[in-house]
């Protein structure tokens, strides 16, 4: 267990002669704002394999030398939330990231597959199960508690190898390297906007645009109250509170005491701040109010279009092997069936996607193609015109 600064130096140094590393973390969040590591895992070989115990290091800079090392692979599994750690913990952005659960999605398997049942199917390796409800702030630790840890990276290296061999046969190579470069991108591990904060409260669908508003005010209030007091968000005030309040528009200290969401203490804590937000949310022009939910009438055609394109990319995805779940989100075709190529929002107007999926897509809305059926897998198949010669 490496537990020093100095250590943790020595053994970065030794990581970034390595070709590519492995590396996964163990933490806690129940309590807190952040999660709490525990442990960080480090290995390049069956047999190199490491613990960092960031409990008893207080700086774990040295290792944002690695996560930053562009010459320096780091394999990891579901990668973006452990990266968004390291990087609350070092103030680094890793760079040249392998994600296992995304290569599986142009290998022929799902995206979302477990370390374990990857591990399972592609180099017949069992994990244990015995330690997943393990308090790794504890200390000290086991010994099957240490190696259960270890396993998490013990066998990543080899898992890579395998990956992309298979994805190499497949003719994926080049879109999972496209689709890999978007680890890098420095914003994807910040911490959300206090503002955009409101679109992740549950139950806002029905509201107006100055309810929404209110909702808005609230939310970044609680983040940044969560954060200065380390606890859930939830833990300060819930979001079925603020949806009562944006309804019942409380506009004085009492009002806000005969809500049901609300308890007599948060009145009594957070009474004026709840008030000014109301006020500030009630008292915006309408154009600066977020848009409130589209609760119009579904239109048909509409519905057809966008129908029809789910059909096609299941069909697409089901017949070439890619993993449905990498290529693109509801929302992305809607946006894509609304907006032709005008849309700023769909992934499928851009790299890998675009050549396998996006151009099809438009093509067959404009009218100017058909589906038909394959006569083998028959899944739906765009039905391409040409020009007879």
């Amino acid at each position: 267990m490496i537990s020093t600064v100095e250590a943790l130096k020595d053994l970065v140094a030794k990581a970034r002669e390595a070709q590519c590393v492995a590396l996964d973390t163990e933490f806690v969040w129940e309590d807190t704002y952040y999660p709490k590591l525990g442990i960080i895992q480090l290995g390049w070989s069956k047999t190199e394999c490491y613990l960092i115990d960031a409990v008893a290091i207080g700086d774990l800079s040295p290792l944002g030398d690695l996560l930053a090392d562009a010459h320096t692979v780091k394999i990891l599994h579901d990668a973006q939330q452990d990266l968004w750690i390291l990087k609350h913990a070092t103030g680094v952005t890793a760079c040249r990231i392998f994600d296992t659960r995304c290569a599986a999605g142009f290998a022929g398997m799902s995206s979302t597959l477990s370390l374990s049942n990857l591990l399972r199917m592609c180099i017949n390796v069992q994990l244990p199960k015995t330690e997943t409800r393990t308090d790794w702030l504890q200390r000290p630790l086991s010994d099957e508690q240490l190696e259960y840890a270890l396993d998490d990276v013990r066998y990543l290296p080899a898992l890579r190898t395998h990956l992309l061999a298979a994805v190499k046969q497949r003719g994926r190579d080049a879109w999972l390297s496209d689709e890999l470069t978007l680890y890098d991108n420095e914003s994807l591990y910040d911490d959300r906007d206090p503002d955009v904060q409101y679109q992740r409260v549950k139950g806002i669908g029905r509201l107006s645009r100055h309810e929404l508003a209110v909702v808005r005010e609230l939310a970044a209030w609680r983040e940044a109250e969560a954060k200065v007091r380390d606890v859930p968000r939830n833990r300060v005030l819930s979001d079925e509170a603020f949806l009562e309040i944006a309804r019942r528009k409380p506009k004085a200290l009492d009002a806000f005491q005969r809500l049901r969401r609300v308890s007599e203490r948060d009145v009594s804590r957070y009474g004026e701040v709840l008030v000014s937000a109301v006020k500030r949310g009630l008292e915006l022009d309408e154009n600066a109010c977020p848009p409130a939910s589209d609760n119009n009438r579904p239109n048909p055609v509409d519905d057809a279009r966008l129908d029809l394109a789910m059909a096609f990319m299941r069909g697409r995805s089901l017949s070439e092997r890619v993993d449905i779940g990498l290529v693109a989100a509801r929302s992305d075709v809607k946006d894509l069936v609304a907006h032709g190529e005008a849309g700023k929002h769909s992934r499928l107007l851009s790299g890998w996607r675009y050549e396998f999926l996006g151009a099809d897509l438009l093509a067959l809305l404009s009218g100017k193609n058909a589906i038909g059926v394959d006569p083998q897998t028959q899944l739906p198949t765009l039905v391409i015109e040409r020009n007879p010669t």
